[in-house]
């Protein structure tokens, strides 16, 4: 049925992920945001941020962030952890809670009742409006190590209550989706799967203009293996580095590894053999690198290297296809799902097999420019507009 045959509805998107460095779950709360404030669908768009509503027009100030690009709640603040077991403080909490609850329940009634809370990052706000949850991964729940306790604690402490108010899901991916059903026992008629989308920014790049940011890295066009994430253990950093490290050392000088993404938890390329590359620099570790310079670095990249061990969907494979990169990829979880056909698909367990595609791509610029259509593509079929339609379809469900 058209949007514009059926009542507009309102949204309030949770928007905690957009008042730090962006993660993919800021990326994808702030595309969310976007899209749905242009929606015809959508009536009035709100954020909410902390305790406090704020006007959906806040997201034209942000901040261009250094940013990392990974699909997980935000690590919780040790000392508000520890501040949580206090006797006295949950009370504090509810207190706080209630003034929420009021001045969402106004918003509402402004409204006409058709307003629905949509929360991107799985744990929900205790308000009283239809809400829809969206479940990036379950990373936490497949493999516990991969994550730290205090965030655990968090997940565990929250998700019960987010699971009963929850009237709708919303998966990124068919891999997600089973997930859920199978891990945490939520029916499938309940969850909606709404992939993501590469930001527009996210374009094929003349070496011209990406020349500068180029430079100020140190970095030659197309020559570079180039890989984005948190350095933690899910990531799989210590397999890739094993791997390019298995190369001649005439094609990692010509190819070094590059990766953009701060420091995260564990012990991850922390070995002496790290550190003899990053010396050598056949390892470069750029930190969080600020959005325009990202795109460039991805796009002018000669191959991109994601053998990540658990994704819920994989936004970064998505986004280098989108800006013309040949892409190496895990071949398991939603990556496997999202790329087959159009990446170079490796299990990520197996440092030989990632060797030898990290060699294929950079040796043979026939099949990597084979990828680099492919890509394009495939990424071309997952688009913002596609999924605030798919959103919106889920809102309505919620609300009857």
């Amino acid at each position: 049925m058209p949007f514009d045959s059926v009542p507009k509805i309102s949204v309030l998107i949770g928007a905690d992920s957009l008042a730090t460095r962006r993660s993919g779950v800021g990326r994808m709360t702030l595309e969310i945001a976007r899209a749905a404030r242009v929606s015809a669908a959508v009536d009035q768009a709100e954020l909410l941020m902390g305790d406090k509503l704020v006007g959906i027009d806040l997201i034209d100030s942000l901040d261009d962030p250094a940013t990392e690009l990974s699909c997980e709640p935000p690590r919780p603040i040790p000392w508000k952890v520890a501040l949580g077991r206090v006797p006295g403080v949950q009370h504090l909490r509810q207190f706080k809670h209630s003034g929420l609850r009021r001045s969402v329940r106004r918003l509402a009634a402004t409204h006409g009742g058709q307003m629905v809370y949509h929360e991107p990052n799985m744990i929900a706000r205790p308000v009283s409006l239809p809400t829809v949850v969206t479940i990036n991964d379950l990373s936490w729940h497949h493999e516990p190590s991969w994550h730290p306790a205090d965030r655990l604690q968090w997940i565990h402490r929250n998700l019960p209550r987010t699971l009963r108010q929850a009237e709708r899901f919303v998966a990124i991916s068919e891999f997600t989706r089973d997930a859920v059903v199978r891990e945490l026992g939520i029916a499938a008629d309940r969850i909606d799967v709404v992939p993501l989308a590469p930001a527009q920014e996210f374009q094929p790049m003349s070496a011209g203009a990406a020349a500068a940011v180029l430079a100020r890295f140190d970095l030659v066009d197309r020559s570079y293996v180039f890989s984005i994430s948190t350095l933690e253990p899910r990531k799989n950093f210590d397999r890739l580095l094993t791997a390019h490290l298995q190369l001649p050392p005439a094609l990692r000088q010509r190819a070094p590894l590059v990766i953009a993404g701060g420091k995260g938890w564990g012990e991850v390329l922390a070995r002496p053999a790290a550190d003899a590359a990053i010396r050598d620099g056949t390892v470069r570790l750029l930190g969080h690198v600020a959005d325009a310079d990202l795109i460039a670095l991805c796009a002018r990249a000669g191959v991109f290297a994601y053998v990540s061990l658990y994704e819920g969907f994989g936004l970064p494979v998505v986004e280098a296809m989108a800006a013309g990169t040949p892409v190496l990829a895990s071949n398991t979880t939603a990556v496997g799902e999202l790329a087959v056909g159009a990446a170079l698909l490796v299990n990520p367990l197996d440092e030989a097999a990632i060797t030898e595609g990290l060699r294929q791509l950079i040796e043979d610029p026939a099949y990597a420019d084979e990828l680099r259509q492919a890509g394009l593509a495939r990424a071309a079929e997952y688009t913002w507009q596609r999924t605030i339609d798919t959103l919106v379809l889920s809102w309505r469900r919620a609300l009857h």
